[in-house]
């Protein structure tokens, strides 16, 4: 990718991809009804098996929400152990976000939103009209959503529950919610990033004019990276040479990591630049302390042969070695010695 960022590992995986998830430390992976996680070297760590194909994944930092046919399930990230019985709806879930705090919140695919603690178990439901997409949070009370007719809503989930329609505009396409900031695609086909809030746009700028179909787009530390309908993963806006062939599925860890994956099953691992440096300072201060430790213990060898050598009467061999070391009182003593007879 331009600007350095590199592939670190990539894999093969057998069967089509139906979700990532990207976190610090791995990469979680669903190929049909399997939910893997890789961590940040490549190496598998734990599989779970669902009974129906796995088509969304969503990350808390602590656990995982699978959506799997019609259910909602809840995994521990450092183990892959359910928590919790999971839930299920008729026709399933839509989209699916955690909340502020703690908790997720879950559209399914008629025209109501549900609400679950930190271990799964329902709190609420809500019946706000049929949602696209969750976009994300504004803060623990109130979510920005796109609904069925294109419109972006804030839901108002404390006291009396209400929504509102931010503005007339109708948009075709929407990200995530990251950091405040969002991208949105209107119905004429140009990209716009914008910050939300409950009554309109506090700022709303159009990043390119027309001709992109956006899949989908995950934000890192260096700004927007959107994957298309064609494949291509593309930074936002646009740069010449910033283009790369990268499959069906992207995710980011909102920082220096981005997975992406094609259909068929290949991941791939990308590193931005910054990270590389950090790695590769890690790595020379490894090698560095491996030397220290290899250079002192070759010295503590050479030290005890000295020291038999000079037991033994030695002394000329003593002396070489103790000139090895750069021990100019032990040399100087031995010559007294001898010179002494």
């Amino acid at each position: 990718m331009a600007g350095d960022w590199r592939v670190s590992w990539s894999h093969q995986l057998e069967g089509k991809v139906g979700a990532i998830a990207t976190l610090n430390e791995g990469v979680i992976i669903a190929t049909g009804g399997i939910v893997r996680l890789l961590n940040d070297l490549g190496d598998f760590i734990w599989k779970r098996t669902f009974q129906f194909d796995v088509y969304r994944l969503v990350s808390d930092g602590t656990s995982v929400a699978v959506l799997s046919g019609p259910g909602f399930h809840l995994l521990d990230i450092r183990t892959g152990n359910p928590l919790g019985e999971g839930r299920s709806v008729g026709g399933g879930f839509r989209d699916c976000l955690p909340r502020p705090g703690g908790g997720w919140l879950l559209a399914d695919r008629g025209d109501h939103i549900h609400m679950f603690n930190r271990e799964g178990r329902g709190i609420s439901r809500l019946r706000p009209g049929r949602i696209r997409k969750l976009i994300g949070w504004l803060d623990r009370e109130h979510l920005v959503a796109i609904n069925d007719d294109g419109h972006l809503i804030c839901l108002r989930l404390f006291g009396e529950n209400s929504q509102r329609i931010i503005e007339d505009r109708r948009w075709s396409w929407a990200s995530r919610l990251t950091n405040g900031r969002l991208l949105v695609q209107s119905v004429d086909g140009a990209i716009h990033e914008g910050v939300p809030n409950p009554f309109g746009w506090d700022s709303l700028e159009q990043l390119i004019e027309t001709g992109v179909d956006p899949l989908e787009a995950a934000m890192t530390g260096d700004g927007w990276w959107m994957l298309t309908m064609d494949g291509v993963l593309d930074r936002i806006p646009p740069t010449e040479g910033e283009s790369w062939p990268a499959g069906v599925h992207i995710s980011s860890n909102n920082s220096d990591i981005i997975t992406t994956a094609t259909r068929d099953g290949l991941i791939r691992w990308w590193e931005s630049p910054k990270l590389i440096s950090k790695r590769d300072l890690f790595l020379r201060k490894l090698v560095t302390e491996e030397r220290q430790r290899v250079d002192w213990e070759q010295r503590q060898v050479i030290f005890e042969a000295a020291r038999d050598a000079e037991e033994n009467g030695l002394l000329t061999r003593a002396i070489e070695l103790y000139n090895t070391l750069g021990r100019h009182e032990d040399v100087r003593r031995i010559l007294a010695i001898k010179e002494a007879g």
